[in-house]
């Protein structure tokens, strides 16, 4: 007979196990301790008999366990085990809960990040690409549930703002991750790799720099700039040097040996991950030794206006030669182009300039090649005559 409510609170626990049946396998059990559980009995497509729990009385009440046992019959009349499907079911949520996309790039980064040796920069650009554009968007979502048309849509949006260097970074990444994914067994396809056929073709193109014809101006542009004696000093370095606007605006006054006229940039600051070494021509010691009068009490050669614990603003230097002119035609980056050109057209050796630019040579040359070229009539020499001829077609570099 079919259980009732009434019956099912009139009965008292006693010394044993009491089970009340509903019939079909569906049975309610009173412990001694006044607990009350519902339990089903059933056979297994296997044929083996099984029993299992349908959760607590009164939580679950009468009619919500005739219900499961409903949906069990079920189950069991297509030949499905309700306990194999209930731990596939919890296989399946764990999987899902720990293979999110965000779950597997932060695994992926920190596996990368000391691959990276040392290079906090594109550890951190990975990581903010992807908090920016991915993890708001997919980032909760399970690897292999993310459709290729999903990644398009994505990606072509920051084609469609202009953001193609943004693109293809977060490109990269993505198709890196999904790569990582397959390595441990949590994915099977990677939708990033065959993407570029439908996204726009891009090459990167330099930054705005000026024609060689025009450099004496901008030498004497910069020579007469008159709204800050810290910049005007830095844009004389970055063309006495061909430094990273970034490497000059973050250096600090410990690495500068002004008698040795070297200047070493750890690695941690370099965008390659590997430590550099500027030469410093005669010119570009008379600057720094000024400079020192304006910034020496600090610690870095351009510290911040408000904090002085932090380099000088990155759009300060961009600004000046807004000022003088340069809007959309030259910008600081811009100046390592207009060294590099200058140094090619007085002739000297590739390997020279492109060391001098921290580039890493191409090919089987950057595997094996590791000479530094800073002996005296090496790089020393060609930043010492870049630097008196700048002097010659300009004015001197105080």
């Amino acid at each position: 007979m079919a259980l009732t409510i009434r019956q099912i609170n009139t009965t008292k626990p006693s010394t044993k196990i009491i089970s009340l049946s509903d019939g079909l396998g569906l049975e309610l059990r009173i412990w001694p301790d006044g607990r009350r559980g519902w339990r089903l009995r059933y056979t297994r497509p296997n044929g083996k008999r099984n029993m299992t729990s349908l959760g607590i009385y009164p939580e679950v009440s009468l009619a919500e366990a005739r219900e499961k046992r409903a949906d069990i019959r079920r189950q069991l009349s297509q030949g499905i085990d309700p306990v194999e499907q209930k731990q596939s079911d919890k296989r399946q949520q764990q999987y899902t809960t720990q293979n999110t996309f965000k779950v597997l790039a932060m695994e992926w980064h920190a596996a990368m990040v000391p691959r990276w040796k040392k290079s906090s920069k594109r550890a951190n650009d990975s990581k903010r690409v992807l908090e920016m554009y991915v993890f708001p968007k997919v980032g909760d979502r399970a690897i292999e549930t993310i459709l290729p048309l999903e990644w398009l849509e994505m990606l072509r949006g920051l084609e469609d703002a202009g953001k193609f260097e943004q693109r293809r970074r977060l490109h990269a990444f993505c198709r890196d991750i999904y790569r990582f994914a397959i390595i441990t067994g949590r994915a099977s396809y990677n939708p990033l790799t065959d993407l570029n056929t439908a996204l726009k073709p891009y090459k990167k193109s330099s930054f705005d720099h000026i024609p060689q014809e025009e450099l004496p101006e901008l030498v004497r542009n910069i020579e007469a700039y008159d709204k800050s004696p810290m910049v005007r000093v830095g844009l004389k370095l970055l063309l006495l040097t061909a430094v990273r606007p970034g490497e000059l605006r973050k250096a600090a006054w410990a690495e500068f040996d002004l008698k040795a006229a070297v200047w070493k940039i750890p690695a941690e600051r370099m965008k390659m991950g590997k430590a550099h070494q500027v030469p410093l021509p005669t010119q570009a010691i008379d600057a720094l030794r000024y400079l020192h009068t304006l910034t020496g009490p600090f610690k870095l050669l351009f510290p911040g206006r408000n904090d002085p614990r932090k380099p000088l603003s990155d759009a300060a230097f961009g600004m000046a030669l807004k000022r003088m002119g340069y809007e959309g035609r030259h910008v600081p980056h811009g100046t390592r182009h207009v060294v590099a050109t200058g140094l090619k057209e007085l002739g000297y050796p590739r390997e020279w300039i492109e060391l001098q630019l921290s580039h890493k040579l191409p090919g089987i040359e950057g595997v094996y090649t590791h000479a530094q070229h800073m002996a005296p009539d090496q790089r020393p020499a060609m930043m010492q005559f870049w630097a008196d001829y700048l002097e010659k077609i300009g004015t001197r570099l105080e």
